[in-house]
């Protein structure tokens, strides 16, 4: 048992070291490869607009908190919103310094959460953080949706460094990506008639079968998607919240920062697009999505005829990187609710 757990801990840690360092290559990737213009864009930068951008990323962390304090309500979580936003704040650090990125974070904040909950309800803690990440993704993905079909004939001028892409190639990639973005929006939908599910009998065997070997855990999470569909307007309220507060405002973040590098005439639908599809593909295993998104953005920014774009998400992960360590006081202070001996 002893030897399992060391193995574990071994693989999670090379795992940690490996998306940090591919998050680490592809940042210096694009610095090396723009370098002129990337150091002439830091001298020149004007930090006056740096401020509304680290306002506008600070809100944004603070909605994402709100969000998730309503939709634990609707399980009769006892939890404050101050506790909300201290817990998400966790997340948003632990998010940076374990594997998983984004969801590394909420498995960090459902730890955090169950020493401070009833031991009867630690279940039902854990499913409002996984309905708040499914309500944030359902609305980035209807967003990505939208911008793909707008920007249809910009997606179609991405061009990479490394590998030379024609046509087919983009609108296969293109259609990849609307299909994870279906399948995702398919899949969370269907969660909410899993009682129709559960009468195909293969996929009732299932659920039985994880019910009896989980411990009840399959009927006590199918009991809380029931509760959440009775509450499905807040649930498809905090969606558009999503798209608007979150996403859009993330999209804002960014205006702010090209006004920052001197950047004008801008094309509020190719900005949208670029963070819009950036944030998908930072959706991969990565550490926040460093990396990734930073190569998306820019190939799409470039496909604008948007000059600048390696600065642009590189300054952009600068900001989220100096508020998500930030946002570490709450862990090393312990603000919020103060752990129950359970």
């Amino acid at each position: 048992m002893q030897a399992e757990k060391k193995t574990k801990k071994i693989r999670a840690l090379l795992s940690f070291l490996l998306k940090t360092g591919l998050a680490v290559g592809i940042i210096w990737w694009l610095i090396h490869k723009h370098y002129d213009s990337f150091v002439t864009n830091l001298v020149n930068i004007n930090y006056f607009w740096l401020l509304p951008a680290s306002l506008a990323y600070v809100s944004h962390m603070f909605v994402c908190a709100w969000r998730w304090y309503k939709l634990a309500l609707v399980l009769n979580m006892d939890i404050s919103f101050m506790d909300a936003v201290a817990l998400t704040m966790k997340g948003y650090f632990f998010s940076l310094v374990i594997p998983g990125g984004a969801i590394g974070g909420d498995v960090a904040k459902m730890g955090f959460l169950s020493r401070q909950t009833a031991q009867g309800a630690k279940a039902e803690g854990a499913f409002s953080i996984l309905m708040d990440r499914m309500t944030g993704m359902a609305g980035m993905f209807s967003l990505a949706l939208v911008m793909i079909v707008l920007s249809f004939p910009v997606l179609m001028k991405v061009q990479l460094e490394i590998i030379r892409l024609n046509d087919t190639v983009r609108i296969l990639g293109i259609l990849g990506l609307s299909a994870v973005c279906l399948a995702g929006l398919g899949a969370m939908t269907c969660l909410f008639f899993h009682r129709f599910l559960e009468r195909i009998k293969p996929i009732g065997w299932l659920m039985h079968t994880g019910d009896r070997y989980g411990h009840g855990i399959v009927s006590r999470f199918t009991k809380v998607l029931d509760t959440y569909r009775n509450s499905l307007r807040l649930v498809i309220r905090m969606c558009l919240i999503s798209v608007v507060f979150v996403h859009l405002n993330v999209v804002l973040v960014f205006y702010f920062i090209m006004k920052s590098l001197g950047m004008n005439g801008m094309n509020p639908l190719d900005v949208t697009t670029a963070v819009t599809v950036g944030n998908v593909a930072g959706m991969l295993p990565s550490n926040s999505g460093l990396g990734l998104r930073d190569v998306t953005i820019n190939v799409i920014l470039d496909a604008a005829g948007i000059p600048n774009g390696a600065t642009v998400p590189i300054v952009f992960s600068a900001i989220l990187i100096s508020f998500n360590l930030l946002a570490g006081l709450f862990f090393i202070f312990d603000f919020g609710k103060k752990n129950k001996d359970i």
